[in-house]
């Protein structure tokens, strides 16, 4: 298992690399405003809201990647995932 928190802002970020197998993560939006999930072009706008202080589980498939971005600046999530 692999564990990593990460820092969102306005800036769309890669929360998960591309993987050669299918992967269950556990996503938790530890900060104080929503962040948005997404491909690489994720915004505001386009993008999975997930509220603040949520926890959630998500299936990415191989080959695809998760980006994340917030409104804010300096959002710290959090995952949770097997590595490859």
């Amino acid at each position: 298992m692999k564990s990593e928190q990460l820092t969102v802002g306005l800036t769309a970020v890669r929360i998960l690399q591309t993987g050669t197998t299918n992967k269950w993560i556990y996503f938790h939006d530890d900060s104080s405003h929503p962040v948005y999930l997404g491909g690489s072009d994720v915004t505001t706008s386009n993008g999975l809201e997930v509220p603040k202080d949520t926890l959630f589980d998500l299936y990415i498939p191989a080959q695809e990647e998760l980006w994340a971005v917030s409104g804010h600046a300096d959002q710290t999530v959090s995952i949770l995932y097997q590595d490859d």
